[in-house]
């Protein structure tokens, strides 16, 4: 793996980590369902300079893709987004400490989504290794 792959990696599990520590925070004040709003919200706000600024090679990145590409990026951002307010809503009602690291054991279905779809290899060492990972999350949830 290169190194900034590496940086990469370990500045997502900072945010993540920090994003989840803010999540909690904010369900102390405002219900799930309005956090989700509100953060959708915020994001939109945030955000919409850069769509301005990377609209036109957006827009022919998409021209130029397979038909199928923006129904990839729909599902995608639906499921996220529902993955989002579920969280949210798991958060709401139990301890951060449990529900982040068992949210976090979600590799193991894109493990087996991308085996089954995408026709990535299948090794036990993958397999082994996704499991290890996600029990261990599991106890240490416990």
């Amino acid at each position: 793996m290169e190194i900034s792959t590496i940086i990469f990696l370990l500045l997502a599990i900072l945010s993540w980590g920090m994003g989840a520590f803010f999540d909690k925070m904010t369900l102390r004040y405002v219900d799930p369902s309005s956090a989700f709003c509100l953060r959708t919200l915020f994001m939109l706000i945030l955000f919409i300079p850069f769509l301005v600024w990377k609209f036109l090679p957006t827009r022919q990145a998409l021209l130029d893709s397979h038909k199928l590409a923006l129904w990839f990026i729909i599902a995608s951002v639906l499921v996220t987004m529902g993955g989002v307010f579920f969280y949210l809503k798991a958060m709401s009602g139990g301890e951060a400490s449990k529900i982040v690291p068992l949210s976090s054991t979600y590799p193991f279905v894109t493990f087996i989504m991308v085996y089954l779809f995408l026709g990535e290899s299948f090794t036990v060492s993958k397999l082994i290794g996704t499991m290890l990972i996600s029990g261990g999350i599991y106890f240490l949830a416990k």
